[in-house]
């Protein structure tokens, strides 16, 4: 797999890169069996490799590789993995989906956004409150989700 060759056409056929998918998957999976290393390794490589394929409007594509990704890093016990984690979220995933629901596009997928960012930002707090940690409590407090 060759994801400057085949990203594009896989989404083009597909919706979605499932090869990115598996291999961001299979960094968890790595960390799980204690091979850390290239767990660390592996996520390097997507990031560098596979997620710059994945075009910005494509944010569901970008959860799906970096769910794995981020989970990966946050557990690391460097509060600079979390860091790392919560800064490829927000530029991939929070920033754009954000800008696309001002702009009136809304991805239902996509409400799991604000968890996510909370969980990471207090990870890579080194499980300290954080800045904007009140505004995150209130909002998740006055959520009208179903």
């Amino acid at each position: 797999y060759d994801p400057q060759l085949h990203s594009k056409a896989i989404m083009k056929e597909y919706a979605t890169d499932q090869c990115s998918d598996m291999v961001a998957a299979s960094t968890f999976w790595l960390h799980h069996f204690g091979r850390n290393d290239e767990a660390l390794q592996l996520c390097d490589q997507v990031v560098e490799t596979m997620l710059p394929e994945i075009e910005a409007t494509e944010l569901v594509s970008k959860l799906n590789i970096l769910t794995p990704i981020c989970r990966t890093l946050a557990h690391q016990r460097e509060t600079s993995a979390a860091e790392k984690a919560l800064g490829l979220y927000r530029t991939h995933v929070s920033d754009p989906a954000t800008l696309a629901c001002a702009g009136g596009k809304v991805r239902p997928a996509l409400g799991m956004c604000v968890p996510i960012m909370i969980i990471l930002k207090f990870c890579s707090s080194g499980g300290d409150t954080y800045a904007d940690l009140s505004t995150d409590v209130a909002h998740m407090l006055n959520r009208n989700d179903p």
